[in-house]
Parts: C-alpha cells; structure tokens; sequence
C-alpha cells in the first residue's frame, strides 16, 4: 500500500482496510509515536470543528460576563437538576442508554443515573457559586523604583475535555467557566443520550438564564470516537483534558501534543500522595482521608512513603482509609490495599 512519511525521517504504510474506509474529504492523522493511523471522518471532523468555533466565539463575549452571572449559572444548573421534572427526562434517557449499554455487554456501574449521582452533580455544581476566580485579580506586583509591574489573572480559553461514558461529567466539565473560560467535551457513546438530555433540560436553560452565551458550554453531538481525535487536535484550545483508559488517554496526549496543545492526561490512575521524612503526621492521615471522599479523577491512588518514616506514617495512612471507609456510619470498613513487591514489611 501507499505509505506516509512521518517525523521527518520514516514512513508509515497504509492498510487495506483504511484505503477501502477513505472517503473524499476525510483525513488521516498519524500518531507520530506509535505509527498508528487514525481515520477522521469529514462529517466528525465538521461536527467538532463547529462546535469548537462556537465556544471560541463566546469565549470573547465572557469578557463581558460578571462573576455573579457565573455564580447564578450554577445555582440554576443546580436548581434545574433538583427539578423531579426534569430528573425524570434525565433518568428516561439514562434508561435507554443503560439498556443498550447492556445488550453490547458493557458494564453500567458509572452509567447510571440514580439519586447519589444527582445529589454529587448538585453539590458539586454549587460549590463552583462561592468559589473564587483569578480572573481580572493582581496575583503578584513587582516594584521598582518610579514603576511597578503587576501579574493579572486571565482566563485561559476554551478548554477540551474527552470523557469516558459517566454522565455526571457534564457537571465537571462546567466548572471550568468559574475562570471565565468555555468548555467543549466529548462523552463516551454510552452516556451521550443521558449528556443530550442534561444539556437540553437542564444546561442550556441555565445558560440563558444566567445571560452567558450558548457556546460557553459545547457538547459534540456524535458517538463517533475520531471526534475526540479531532478535538484535541485542534489547535485553537487551549487546554486538552483526557481522561479514560490508559492506551486511549495515551494517543489522545500524543495527537494533542503534536498538535501543540497543552494536556492533561489521566488513563491509569488518580492522585498520587507522597508522606515525607518531615510531614505532619494528623495532616497526613486527614489528607488520606478526605481524598477518598468520593471516585473521581483526583481521588488518591498511589500513596508512597519515605522509608525513614515508614513505622509512623504507614498506620497513619491505614488509619485515613479506615476511617474514609467508614464515612458518616454508612460504609463497613472494608477496603483493599495493594502492596508493592517487597515493601511488605
């Protein structure tokens, strides 16, 4: 077959089964890295393209935008997901995507909507209202003699999130507009009927309400995965933000990289902790603890130790997980520990 030159100095051959898929106006990106050939739709390619165009433009109109109207976005997303009304539409949608997750044999362990989901989008959504925001605040002043320099928050830009299939994402996804920032996400193809309902009964709503512009908040309306290939491919975000399985998170780094767009990756793991030869012993069992509140992308993962400390802190650890397992009386205690190879005694 054809082949394509890739980082200057090798080339990759194209398969069979590509050359039959290319259709006129598709493109084919290479994932420099690995060699790997990743076929992009025109359609998908449109779809992302438009939706980014969108939030790019009210990303200038944000400018304008007070903290106060942010702050009343949150409190009416919040409001609207408290809605039984509209709950009931979002659980309908959920149903739909459950049971067809089910027939292809997937698991729905994150994709159902039930009421501990609902009431952490909502907590979640209005601790973004009291949060604080850097933007237009003189972080630092540098002063010299008859002159002086200040270090002024900004907005980033519009950020791009590419999210496994859990639906409460969309509420994560929002709080980047606290900044003043916009935010266009992909959703795995299980929760995209779940995402189309949330952002029709309950997002965009909130969005007029607070008087932000429609594009702040974009969801790519496709279940094709090469929209998150275009996505972190475009040169026009800002922020790339990655999170699912680790191959799929690692070529996502990789076309963003190429691309030269700044990316936050997570595919194997959460938050790492690292207790020191010289850390407070109760601060580090509070930390251990309250960062097991609840699975999300920063809940603790890896917990390394120094050695020199190891008598002390290990119990201290043990003692914050216990204690996370146990949580308001709710949980029993029981939790699992894994232990690197030869770090048993």
């Amino acid at each position: 077959g054809d082949r394509i030159l890739v980082g200057g100095d090798g080339f990759v051959e194209i398969d069979e089964n590509l050359a039959k898929t290319f259709k006129k106006g598709d493109s084919v990106l290479v994932v420099e890295s690995t060699g790997e050939l990743l076929l992009l739709p025109a359609e998908e390619r449109k779809i992302t393209s438009d939706t980014i165009a969108e939030a790019q433009s009210a990303f200038q109109k944000m400018n304008s935008i007070s903290d106060e109207q942010i702050s009343k976005f949150f409190e009416q997303f919040a409001a609207n997901l408290e809605s039984d009304a509209i709950w009931n539409e979002v659980i309908a949608a959920n149903n739909e995507d459950v049971e067809v997750a089910k027939k292809k044999g997937r698991s729905t362990t994150r994709l159902v909507a039930n009421e501990k989901m609902r009431q952490g989008m909502i907590s979640g959504l209005r601790g973004w209202i009291t949060a604080s925001s850097k933007r237009g605040a003189i972080i630092e002043t540098v002063k010299h003699e008859g002159w002086s320099v200040d270090m002024v928050g900004a907005a980033l830009g519009t950020v791009g999130f590419v999210f496994e299939g859990r639906p409460n994402v969309l509420a994560d996804a929002t709080g980047v507009l606290r900044g003043g920032n916009t935010v266009v996400f992909r959703i795995g193809s299980d929760a995209l009927g779940t995402a189309r309902k949330i952002m029709s009964a309950a997002l965009r709503p909130a969005l007029e309400e607070a008087g932000l512009p429609k594009g702040a908040v974009g969801l790519i309306d496709s279940a094709a995965r090469s929209t998150g290939y275009a996505l972190v491919s475009d040169r026009r975000l800002a922020l790339a933000v990655a999170r699912g399985s680790g191959p799929a998170v690692a070529t996502l780094g990789a076309l963003a990289q190429q691309a030269g767009v700044p990316a936050s990756l997570h595919g194997t793991g959460g938050a790492w902790m690292y207790g020191s030869a010289h850390c407070n012993l109760s601060s580090f069992e509070s930390a251990v603890e309250c960062s097991l509140d609840r699975k999300v992308c920063n809940t603790l993962n890896v917990c390394c130790i120094n050695r020199s400390r190891a008598a002390e802190l290990v119990p201290a650890a043990l003692r914050g997980i216990e204690k996370a397992a146990r949580r308001d009386g709710q949980g029993e205690g029981i939790y699992k520990l894994h232990v690197v190879a030869g770090d048993e005694q």
